[in-house]
């Protein structure tokens, strides 16, 4: 799902940039394009999936709060902030109403188009790589994976944030290998097929941030180094989205002790009515935001939605 301040902005997957773009605006130079074809080539990539990816098929997340905050009559005015109004909606209704709602909202709403070669999905699992992470709810990336054009078998794991630590959950993590013949799949703000695991409201994420900074057996060993020994392909997300830094802030540590340097790459679309001068601002600006929060180099951005750069990847493959 794509959502603003939660999963994916909506600028993520905003219409694409028209034409080609200055290297100012993320308008990548041969080189970049190169290296992660390379690291690609040797399976040293981690795909990261925002909902970005999921877009159209899955509604915006601002716009799924309007709704549930009309039905339920939220009383506030940041009415497409999903995080607060799902939080609101358990507060009146119930513990959990808010993902009992959303998973009946998106049972009828099929799936990507797998055979589209270009669909996001379909561009990483051809892939090949042995370990996918997304923030999704969605089962899309293990669906592409077992139909790409060299069928895998994916193994699907989700974070157990919202369980106290024990041997079983351990061993369960221990156990985790990933291949490119059968790679792993990690939700790590939980599945539709296990409504407790799914990170929607504001608790959900205050918990997830306490539980996996206190506990460091949240995250499976096997997903902890892929953040430190691969380039991560961020995907779906925008730099101006809540969840974006959050989560960013989450994995900060893992990244700086990466032993790629060269590791992020973001998608940040243009905005309705901005000169070219205000878009390469901006970019300027968010970029080296990131690299001062997060004292991070390497950062690279990408002008454009998360389907652009799907098929520009599909292109040079």
């Amino acid at each position: 799902m794509k959502e603003e301040n939660h999963t994916a902005g909506e600028s993520s997957a905003g219409a694409d940039a028209g034409g080609d773009q200055p290297e100012e605006l993320g308008g990548w130079t041969e080189n970049d394009w190169q290296g992660l074809l390379l690291y690609i080539r040797h399976g040293r990539c981690t795909p990261f999936l925002g909902a970005g990816a999921s877009d159209p098929v899955l509604p915006l997340g601002g716009d799924v709060a309007e709704i549930w905050a009309r039905e339920h009559k939220y009383p506030f005015p940041d009415k497409r902030n999903l995080p607060r109004v799902a939080q609101y909606v358990d507060v009146a209704m119930g513990k959990s109403t808010s993902k009992l709602l959303l998973t009946d909202m998106f049972a009828g709403l099929g799936e990507p188009d797998f055979g589209d070669l270009n669909e996001p999905h379909r561009v990483m699992a051809d892939l090949g790589l042995p370990v996918y992470i997304t923030t999704n709810y969605d089962d899309f990336m293990a669906s592409a994976i077992e139909r790409g054009t060299t069928p895998r078998t994916p193994q699907r794991v989700f974070c157990k944030w919202y369980m106290e630590p024990d041997a079983s959950v351990a061993a369960q993590y221990d156990a985790i290998t990933a291949t490119p013949e059968s790679p792993v799949v990690f939700h790590l703000h939980g599945t539709l097929k296990v409504l407790e695991s799914m990170v929607l409201t504001e608790d959900d994420y205050l918990d997830f941030l306490m539980n996996s900074s206190i506990e460091p057996k949240i995250i499976p060993s096997r997903i902890e180094r892929a953040f430190t020994e691969t380039s991560l392909l961020f995907m779906g997300y925008s730099l101006e989205d809540m969840n974006f830094k959050v989560l960013f802030r989450r994995i900060t540590a893992y990244m700086k002790r990466s032993t790629i340097t060269n590791h992020v790459s973001v998608q940040l679309a243009p905005v309705p009515g901005e000169t070219i001068d205000e878009q390469i601002e901006r970019a300027k600006d968010q970029k080296e935001y990131l690299e001062r929060r997060f004292n991070l180099q390497g950062i690279k951005i990408y002008w454009g939605s998360c389907s652009k750069f799907a098929r520009e990847l599909r292109k040079r493959l």
